[in-house]
């Protein structure tokens, strides 16, 4: 009886584990930055452009109530090419997808010209964007998350 017991709670302790290495825990708001900061400049190498600035270097966590916080992160460039803002901007989601980063379109707006994107894997909006002829910007946030 003692050993049917134990080899009970033994493959009660497996299936726990087993069960909670699976089930993967929400990420920081830094841990999220830092993905989304990754991919912008990602997606910006490979846009193509020149005179990259960083418009809001992120880095802070910005308050959401309930405990959590998000982070942002924006760069503006210049597209090596002579191009419409529409044409920028088929080329940002284009540079996007490139960058392997697994986020959905969920909205475009006209004006000014500018794409929505999502990624529910890794808790990020991007904003691709271009406010004038051969200039591009591309801004993001993450969702609100814990600080630890």
């Amino acid at each position: 009886m003692t050993l049917r017991l134990r080899l009970i709670v033994s493959i009660s302790l497996a299936a726990g584990l087993t069960l909670s290495a699976c089930s993967e825990s929400e990420p920081t708001a830094a841990e999220a930055g830092q993905v989304l900061k990754s991919h912008i400049d990602q997606t910006v190498k490979n846009a193509v452009s020149t005179d990259v600035e960083v418009a809001d270097p992120g880095g802070k966590d910005i308050a959401c109530g309930n405990g959590k916080y998000k982070r942002t992160y924006a760069v503006q460039a210049k597209s090596v090419w002579s191009l419409d803002s529409q044409a920028i901007i088929t080329g940002l989601i284009g540079a996007l997808d490139y960058a392997d980063t697994n986020y959905k379109l969920v909205s475009a707006d006209t004006n000014p010209p500018r794409r929505v994107a999502v990624s529910d894997q890794y808790h990020t909006r991007i904003v691709l964007s271009s406010p004038a002829r051969d200039r591009l910007m591309v801004s993001g946030e993450t969702e609100c998350l814990p600080l630890e």
